[in-house]
């Protein structure tokens, strides 16, 4: 096992952790799942640049050779986790994917929002993201029009122009070459707080996908860190590879489900719970969400678009999204402990070991 993980050989090292006689430290099986983590090449990314979101690779590209080559990998990441888990070292994982409906709180069903209330004590405008990390973005941007006007006067310029194409040209190098990196950074720098809630956002989906049963394969808590503009680079297994903040995960049932056309309310469920999980954890944590409006508009479309849910009604649209959240913050609630660990985690290691964050959770 030492030999593989060295040698970077994922196959190898799945083979060891396989097999039951041979020994396996907490440290090589972080290691293990770093390696099986990272080697997955590609992934279907639906991302918030700013306070973070959430990839799922969740479709193969036609028989080619890039889509068959990305499913063998998950697979291989499947087995590491059940692997690990029939270990005793991942023992949380899919806790009870023999049951999944058992997992929530509430079961599939109506949930008008006096329901969502009484249950998370919450008012709905809690769930809704109030992107002001976008605001702080803006008003930002007015006070350096303002500072460049200024300054065009010091300088005794005709016009300001030449300072406001100057920087447009480094708002389209920032946002398509380093994804939004030096924004995100200015507004956190602003904003300080912003920082420990994309945390726990992520920290929301991260321990939702692994109780319920989704492999993990990686975590970005920043577009800065990714890039590596601070010196050192963050983050882990595929995530790391889309260069913003989020959290890959995907879900095996529903990749095959979706190949075949028949997705089932379980899988729908299950999917519904980890993309609310950011918002619901930004709620419980600081009673209201900021962030997350591009994990809405994911589930809105997987619904509407994978599913073909309801007709693509939006009241029952709005319907499943009020019931997963109600889910995601219960669950979140019932598993605080575990939540706070991987919190700690996350912070301490900024996700640069998808391995030591997820091992983190069992507390071992």
């Amino acid at each position: 096992l030492e030999r593989c993980i060295a040698q970077g050989d994922a196959e190898g090292a799945l083979a060891c952790l396989e097999d039951l006689e041979i020994p396996c430290s907490r440290s090589l099986a972080s290691a293990a799942l770093d390696i099986c983590a990272g080697s997955i090449s590609g992934t279907k990314e639906i991302v918030d640049p700013v306070s973070g979101g959430v990839y799922s690779s969740q479709e193969l590209v036609g028989n080619s050779g890039s889509g068959l080559a990305t499913f063998q990998e998950e697979q291989r990441l499947a087995r590491c986790y059940l692997a690990l888990k029939r270990r005793g070292l991942a023992s949380k994982y899919a806790a009870n994917n023999d049951n999944l409906a058992a997992m929530f709180p509430i079961t599939s069903g109506v949930m008008p929002t006096a329901a969502l209330e009484a249950r998370t004590g919450l008012p709905l405008a809690a769930f809704r993201p109030s992107g002001s990390a976008g605001t702080s973005f803006w008003l930002l941007g007015i006070g350096l029009a303002a500072g460049e006007v200024g300054l065009a006067s010091a300088l005794h310029l005709d016009s300001p122009s030449p300072l406001f194409l100057a920087t447009i040209g480094a708002l389209f190098v920032d946002q398509v070459v380093l994804r939004g990196a030096l924004s995100e950074k200015a507004v956190t720098l602003a904003n300080p707080g912003l920082g420990e809630r994309v945390v726990r956002h992520e920290a929301g989906h991260l321990l939702l996908a692994y109780l319920l049963g989704c492999p993990v394969q990686g975590c970005v808590l920043s577009a800065w860190e990714a890039s590596g503009l601070g010196g050192s680079k963050a983050g882990s297994g595929a995530a790391a590879l889309n260069g913003a903040a989020g959290t890959a995960f995907f879900d095996p049932e529903l990749n095959s489900a979706a190949r075949s056309g028949r997705v089932s309310r379980s899988v729908v469920d299950r999917y519904s719970v980890v993309v609310m999980g950011g918002i619901a954890a930004e709620a419980m944590c600081f009673g209201a969400a900021e962030g997350g409006q591009d994990d809405e508009r994911a589930l809105t479309a997987f619904l509407q678009q994978t599913v073909g849910f309801a007709g693509g009604d939006l009241s029952a649209v709005a319907e499943q999204a009020r019931w997963a959240a109600t889910n995601a913050i219960l669950l979140l609630r019932e598993h605080r402990e575990l939540y706070e660990r991987l919190v700690a985690s996350l912070l301490e290691t900024r996700a640069t070991s998808i391995g030591t964050v997820v091992l983190a959770i069992e507390g071992k």
